[in-house]
């Protein structure tokens, strides 16, 4: 018992290599970035779902496209012409 007991003393006293280190700190970073991305997302999902459900967020997405739409037009009529031209109604 004793030589059992002296054996697992030496074992918890031996140091860590730079191997042994490096071992450790890839398999906790996996963990963690596989915890991490899992938990991000569905938060982030969840965000984005409640700003979607909101009024004022539709009207400014609303708002955003009809500008765009606007300068895209401008545009287009302005230094492209023939474009409109081809197009087939």
């Amino acid at each position: 018992m004793d030589n059992t007991l002296r054996l697992f003393q030496q074992l918890i006293r031996e140091e860590l290599t730079n191997t042994d280190k490096a071992d450790i700190k890839s398999m906790i970073k996996k963990e963690l970035d596989s915890e991490l991305k899992a938990k991000l997302a569905k938060v982030v999902k969840d965000e984005v779902e409640k700003a979607l459900k909101d009024k004022a967020t539709k009207e400014q997405i609303g708002d955003i496209s009809k500008q765009i739409i606007k300068k895209l037009y401008k545009d287009l009529s302005f230094h492209h012409p023939y474009i409109i031209d081809r197009i087939k109604v």
